[in-house]
């Protein structure tokens, strides 16, 4: 646990899961002594030359020569300098991974900092990308394979279905194989019907939790039929008691029709967003978003993932403990809800938990608890802190 962090991250790590902080100490801290790790970090982590900037610059008008260099240099200028920037969209990361002289891996690596999710490897976009990446092409040249692969694509029989096995673990080591453009499409059209540009994994597992919560008499074991009875909840329900509706959302809107009203604002009245706030809020989902991740017309993201995990998840199973008496300690707790939170990140292509991300540190502050119940009090209790309540 911990142990591939660097000096900062294990140094951040330790400041969450130390057991000192109060509600408000924690709060604080994020607010003023939290290190962000920025998007220049992270570019920073894979450059192998002299200047960032102009590599990048110069990478972005060779790719795309209408494009100003004005527009390009504020571009980039606005990833490696402005602090509100915390992610990049996935295409253009694919995009400067190629810029960059990246390997596969290393691309991987890299696009899963700076988007917060790696290479699909069911996505037959983002196959081609990683063929291209192996072979050592271009971005001009990958762009090119991509058309003609969409081109192939497109004559397929599009009538056959989705297979539910087709998961990473099948498909990567078939992908790893491929070595010429023949190989590569003769790959693709012959499996078509296997891949899916949507988030498989993510998806089962999204569908899996919100079952969970919305039909709960499917989910009841003897132990908790004892407990309580479990209550069938909405969408919107969903979004106020796990989502903290009353905390995040609600602090969001109220700074948006603040501010489209004109008003002179300061963070210290509540309508402004502090940095902390905008980057933990930020894509927060919504009663409207998580719908639409249901009807899969959106990718379920990284941040629903994780809330509706602690929203399900029940701590500790008994066939893991010697006996019914067993007693787990606190370190033990965290240990247990740590790792099995990074093992569906990891599963679902997304990144693990980073300390140095505002959002991250708050889910290791929260789980480090005596026990799972109390994740949700700790959860509900920073939100008020930091965004007050809707009253």
């Amino acid at each position: 646990m911990g142990n591939n962090m660097t000096g900062l991250s294990q140094k951040m790590f330790d400041r969450a899961t130390s057991g000192q902080l109060t509600i408000r100490g924690a709060v604080e801290f994020l607010e003023k002594e939290m290190r962000v790790r920025t998007i220049r970090e992270k570019f920073e982590k894979f450059f192998r030359g002299e200047n960032l900037k102009e590599t990048l610059v110069r990478g972005l008008l060779r790719n795309h020569p209408g494009r100003s260099r004005e527009f390009v240099e504020k571009r980039v200028d606005g990833w490696l300098n402005n602090p509100n920037y915390q992610t990049i969209e996935k295409k253009d990361a694919i995009e400067l991974s190629f810029i960059l002289g990246l390997s596969a891996e290393e691309a991987d690596a890299f696009i899963t900092g700076v988007c917060e999710e790696g290479l699909h490897w069911r996505n037959p976009e983002e196959i081609v990308y990683i063929f291209a990446l192996k072979q050592g092409m271009t971005y001009a040249g990958a762009e090119e394979l991509n058309r003609e692969m969409k081109r192939i694509l497109s004559g397929g029989n599009k009538t056959k279905s989705l297979a539910e096995d087709s998961f990473t673990s099948v498909i990567r080591p078939e992908v790893a194989e491929l070595s010429t453009k023949e190989e590569l499409t003769d790959y693709l059209t012959g499996v078509v019907s296997r891949l899916g540009r949507e988030h498989n994994c993510a998806y089962r597992l999204f569908m899996d939790m919100m079952e969970a919560l919305e039909h709960p008499k499917l989910y009841e074991t003897e132990a908790s039929a004892e407990l309580f009875e479990p209550e069938k909840l909405t969408i919107g329900d969903i979004i106020r008691e796990y989502f903290y509706e009353n905390h995040v959302l609600y602090a969001r809107e109220k700074s948006y029709s603040k501010r489209r009203r004109g008003r002179t604002l300061s963070v210290e009245d509540g309508f402004i967003l502090t940095t902390v706030q905008k980057q933990i809020s930020n894509n927060w989902p919504n009663e409207k978003t998580l719908a639409q991740m249901k009807a899969r017309k959106t990718d379920v993201t990284r941040k629903a993932l994780i809330l509706l995990f602690l929203a399900t998840d029940e701590g500790m199973r008994e066939e893991d403990e010697e006996d019914m008496e067993s007693v787990w300690s606190k370190e033990e707790v965290f240990e247990d809800l740590y790792q099995r939170l990074n093992d569906m990140l990891f599963q679902c292509s997304f990144m693990e938990l980073d300390p140095r991300s505002p959002f991250d540190w708050l889910i290791l502050y929260c789980i480090c608890v005596e026990d799972m119940f109390d994740v949700d009090v700790r959860m509900k209790a920073v939100f008020k802190e930091m965004f007050r309540e809707r009253v």
